[in-house]
């Protein structure tokens, strides 16, 4: 179903996500829209803590995939959105690895943005999620 691929000639990935993930007749696909780092009640976890973002974002991520049937083992492809001014501390508080490890670690882009929704409540990242299942 998914191959992880990570080419000869082409940079080793920096954190723990995959260069291409290869689907084979996929039936079914799931995509998760903007998880944030909140708690069952919609509050942000950890406010200004990227560390404590990153996986409280991994767990909602897993909540929301078994909902649908799925886990960490389907993702294809996560599109990571962090402020800009918090991107040093998503890569070198171990937050990334943290996030991707948790999620199997897919093919993901990692965007800098100047602002998120949940911003003014703390939040600092948010994460979209491509996953298959057969």
């Amino acid at each position: 179903m998914k191959q992880k691929i990570n080419p000869d000639g082409y940079i080793k990935p920096p954190a723990a996500y995959t260069n291409v993930i290869k689907v084979s007749s996929p039936e079914e696909m799931i995509f998760l829209a903007g998880v944030c780092p909140t708690d069952a009640e919609g509050r942000i976890v950890g406010e200004n803590d990227i560390l404590a973002q990153a996986k409280q974002a991994a767990e909602n991520i897993k909540l929301e995939l078994k909902a649908a049937g799925a886990g960490p083992g389907n993702i294809t492809m996560t599109t990571t959105y962090v402020l800009a001014d918090q991107m040093d501390n998503f890569l070198m508080t171990g937050a990334a690895s943290a996030l991707f490890e948790a999620l199997d670690n897919p093919a993901d882009t990692l965007i800098g943005v100047a602002s998120l929704a949940g911003m003014k409540f703390g939040q600092l990242l948010e994460v979209n999620v491509i996953a298959v299942i057969n």
